[in-house]
């Protein structure tokens, strides 16, 4: 199985979320990576690094980046870095900008659009409000419809 197949399957059979396992994966270095412990603000390869197989993908990755890549492991993480957001428009986060926009509050919308515009770049408020974290437990309740 390639490598990206098996890292797709490990994080299908986790659960673990898309967007933040490959932003996370640029904010560890490679010897954090081998250990296999995270801090819980890395939530998304916390969750990844319960499968059982995980251990196999890391060597795997560890494998290919030491034969394609010349570059330090502080390059390999700015490059990553500028392609894998921190922040992407949830629907959690919409619902909630949208609740208080309701009561004639939209400082989350003016706070979502100040974030999503530089979605790559760690930003202090996003971090207060929590918009790289783990989604709340009552997001999963949320359901989209698109109506018109």
């Amino acid at each position: 199985m390639k490598k990206i197949a098996f890292l797709l399957k490990l994080m299908e059979d986790t659960g673990a979320d898309f967007t933040m396992t490959f932003r996370q994966l640029s904010e560890v270095t490679l010897s954090q990576l081998q250990k296999g412990s995270f801090a819980p603000s890395l939530w998304a390869l916390s969750d990844l690094s319960s499968h059982k197989h995980f251990r196999d993908w890391v060597q795997l990755y560890l494998q290919r980046l030491s034969r394609l890549i010349s570059d330090s492991d502080a390059a390999r993480q700015h490059r990553m870095q500028g392609v894998n957001p921190r922040y992407v428009l949830r629907n959690w986060m919409a619902e909630s900008a949208i609740r208080k926009a309701e009561k004639n509050d939209f400082s989350e919308v003016a706070l979502l659009q100040k974030t999503l515009m530089e979605p790559f770049m760690e930003q202090e408020e996003a971090e207060r409000a929590g918009y790289a974290s783990k989604p709340p437990s009552w997001a999963q309740q949320l359901r989209v419809s698109c109506s018109s």
